[in-house]
């Protein structure tokens, strides 16, 4: 078994697979600085050969955290990517000391937009494009929010992009950095864009929500359409996206209808990853 410590803020990972492949994947998508051999994790977690009657399967694999197998095999070919999406797993499971919600977070000049919504919205991709531009991305999956002073906490992580926005981003900006790419998983075909540095230096550093944006991509649009949402629409719209707030309880409550209404809020449709861009760049101008 290979094993790598990975210093992620504020939840750290020890992995463990037989697979060295996939831990040499990990060298391609985050920052050497929080990769070492060792150091104390807050998840132990890893990739083990599955099992079909007590016989290994090489070709197929299984996530475990501390012996627990949440998930069924995949194709080995998916390891990469099934360990990134078992370490998201662990925080939206077990980590309930902040509110977590299903979005993606960058920041610029000291403040942050929250960009959240259902899978296939366009999310990740305008985080990721936003981070390539010189905003510092505090995660692209789960934001976690202090609910004592409604910052969010950095998570930074490689971004996972899917199919069509693979290539959006390759061939916007050719110096981003991807690991490997999984085909045919549940998702389609997925890759991860490593974190620009600018990212990992920050990445213990807070901070407050400003902006929210409701992205949706459509290929079919004309153009790009703008319209502002009212707070309790924000706070209905938000709170189906958290995965704790029924864990803990009014504190919660009281951030998310702290943020919904102190914080600007904007569903946008778009055709175009630039036209999206210029929108979020003029909210900050």
């Amino acid at each position: 078994m290979y094993t790598r410590y990975i210093g992620t803020y504020p939840y750290a990972f020890q992995v463990t697979a037989f697979d060295k492949a996939v831990i040499d994947n990990l060298g391609n998508i985050y920052t050497n600085n929080i990769l070492s051999e060792t150091g104390d994790a807050d998840f132990h977690v890893g990739l083990s050969k599955a099992r079909v009657a007590g016989i290994p399967q090489p070709s197929r694999c299984l996530f475990h955290l501390d012996g627990f197998k949440p998930f069924t095999k995949a194709p080995l070919a998916h390891a990469h990517a099934m360990l990134e999406w078992g370490m998201n797993w662990c925080i939206s499971e077990y980590a309930s000391d902040r509110l977590i919600l299903h979005a993606a977070t960058v920041a610029k000049n000291g403040t942050a937009t929250l960009i959240t919504g259902n899978s296939g919205s366009g999310k990740s991709t305008l985080a990721c494009g936003l981070m390539l531009e010189g905003y510092r991305l505090l995660t692209d999956e789960l934001s976690l929010i202090n609910i004592d002073s409604s910052t969010v906490t950095p998570f930074v992580r490689p971004v996972s992009l899917k199919n069509k926005s693979i290539d959006v981003i390759k061939h916007r900006y050719p110096s981003a950095e991807f690991g490997a790419s999984a085909f045919a998983t549940h998702k389609g075909t997925v890759s991860h864009c490593k974190p620009t540095e600018n990212s990992w230096q920050t990445k213990v550093d807070d901070a407050l929500v400003k902006h929210i944006i409701f992205p949706k991509y459509n290929a079919h649009c004309d153009g790009l359409s703008v319209e502002e949402v009212a707070p309790l629409d924000v706070f209905n719209l938000l709170n189906t996206q958290s995965f704790n707030i029924n864990i803990l309880g009014v504190d919660a409550i009281r951030a998310l209808q702290n943020i919904s209404e102190s914080c600007i809020a904007y569903r946008i449709e778009y055709n175009d990853l630039s036209s999206a861009a210029d929108f979020i760049n003029g909210l900050y101008e």
